[in-house]
């Protein structure tokens, strides 16, 4: 009972209520949420949407050691599928692919695939997606900003100015 001595029962019975509470509260939000999605599909409402497509999903690109061996530069990506920023990028991803495809390799590697784990920690991957320019001729590569995977044209740019600095 030394044990117990100390302690204030009165803020324990307060923090259980409140942790009682949430967990009603949690699950109440959830059937409701349950509850409504039925509703507005049979009502007439949205089917559901159609999932997005995954970045594994994209058929893009060639395998890493290819590229490596080529003139060419890459345009590397690491994903993993379950990451939303990753499934987020990847249709910006397939434009530079149709537009850059003639200048550059375009490569992705799935960050959860073991044997591409000699990749991952080569370039200290840390989150997703991670995307590197590479010119392999020249043993050279740079990271690209996670902050302007938001607009096309910086990417594009960041494109054009890595040919023109690290390439012939």
């Amino acid at each position: 009972m030394k044990l117990f001595k100390n302690i204030n029962f009165t803020n324990v019975v307060i923090i259980t209520l409140l942790v009682l509470s949430l967990l009603i509260n949690v699950y109440c939000a959830y059937n409701t949420y349950k509850v409504e999605r039925i509703l507005s599909i049979a009502i007439g409402g949205q089917p559901a949407a159609k999932p997005q497509k995954r970045p594994s999903d994209y058929k893009i690109g060639m395998d890493y050691e290819k590229a490596v061996k080529s003139e060419k530069p890459m345009m590397l990506l690491f994903y993993a599928d379950w990451c939303h920023f990753c499934i987020d990028f990847m249709p910006k991803y397939e434009a530079l692919y149709k537009e850059y495809k003639n200048k550059y390799n375009f490569v992705k590697i799935n960050v959860e695939d073991p044997q591409h784990a000699a990749e991952v920690e080569k370039y200290a991957i840390t989150g997703f997606p991670s995307v590197f320019l590479v010119n392999t001729q020249k043993d050279t590569h740079i990271q690209l900003d996670n902050s302007t995977f938001g607009e096309i044209k910086n990417l594009e740019k960041n494109l054009e100015d890595f040919y023109k600095e690290n390439v012939k």
